[in-house]
């Protein structure tokens, strides 16, 4: 089998909208709106959210002057924004069929619902589901052409060795490496600091030398040039942490949506690097303020997740000379 990277072509975007924590705090709405607005001339859109909650949505896009044209509500909502924590990860088998692997995360309480919920959104998109069996969370792999990233938080010992086994065996064309998260962010999840953005290339966030975040990114950094993959570094910003609070803001939390960027944006100078490298890739760059839901954990990829094409020969026509870079 074969991975679906996240920056091959896509045919939709899903969101989940619910004002109860997300929203109320974190101010999930105006971020979401914001994602719709940059999305919507690329891919059709779809919101997964309860039908007392649209009149709140409606109401958060029309202050923001969104329009909702393409948009489709779906009111089989999994009642969890953060898709990032459960949705399917994608690949085609052997015989270009579209394959969605599903798993449980342990780490939420309603884990098994989500997994079920992740397996009718693959019905519905056409994809055949595979329970991998796996205790696990969709942001802890990241893969890009020969290379796949795995998070060493959920494949220390055990049974869940035999998973990192199991998916050697599935994936045999790749070259899979355990790597740490990012030092100091709670999640574990690879995408607070890795970004492949086009093939055999990545953002990558950058930390003073000697720092325990600079030698929590270093394992990554040098897989990667190893297998002679580009790395375009980015700041990484400082912590963020009162109260209940407990933060990394960064630029690697981002989503390609065909020639489209939508890029991590806090009202800061450093903003422009990242926007920068993406212009010089050929992408449309569309910052998304992360202001408030960064203080949840959460940045563009994480609350959204991209359906990728119906065609495998979709999958083949965006390869590096095509970048422009």
């Amino acid at each position: 089998m074969q991975f679906i990277p996240e920056y091959e072509p896509v045919k939709k975007l899903y969101l989940c909208f619910v004002r109860e924590f997300f929203d109320t705090r974190f101010h999930y709405g105006r971020a979401q709106c914001e994602i719709i607005r940059a999305a919507q001339p690329e891919v059709e859109i779809e919101l997964l959210i309860s039908p007392d909650e649209i009149a709140v949505f409606r109401a958060i896009c029309e202050a923001q002057g969104v329009a909702l044209t393409r948009v489709t509500f779906n009111h089989d909502t999994p009642a969890r924004s953060i898709l990032a924590e459960y949705a399917p990860i994608f690949a085609r088998d052997e015989q270009g069929n579209r394959v969605g692997l599903t798993f449980r995360n342990p780490l939420l309480e309603n884990g098994a619902a989500l997994k079920d919920f992740s397996e009718r959104m693959l019905v519905r998109e056409g994809f055949q589901p595979w329970n991998t069996g796996m205790d696990f969370s969709t942001a802890h792999l990241l893969v890009n052409e020969d290379v796949v990233f795995l998070s060493e938080y959920f494949f220390r010992e055990g049974r869940q060795r035999r998973a990192y086994e199991m998916l050697r065996r599935a994936f045999p064309t790749y070259h899979f490496y355990l790597v740490p998260g990012l030092a100091g962010d709670v999640t574990h999840d690879l995408d607070m600091y890795l970004w492949p953005i086009a093939p055999k290339t990545w953002v990558v966030s950058e930390y003073a030398q000697g720092t325990p975040q600079a030698q929590s990114v270093a394992p990554a950094v040098q897989r990667l040039k190893a297998h002679g993959h580009r790395v375009h570094f980015v700041p990484g910003l400082e912590r963020i942490k009162y109260a209940d609070v407990d933060t990394m803001p960064n630029y690697a939390n981002g989503v390609i949506i065909n020639r489209t960027a939508l890029v991590p944006a806090y009202q800061r100078s450093e903003d422009r690097i990242v926007q920068e490298i993406l212009s010089a890739y050929g992408y449309r760059v569309r910052p998304i303020d992360c202001s408030h839901i960064i203080l949840s954990n959460s940045g563009v990829h994480c609350i959204s997740k991209t359906i990728p094409s119906n065609t495998a020969d979709d999958a083949g026509r965006f390869r590096e000379e095509e970048i422009g870079a």
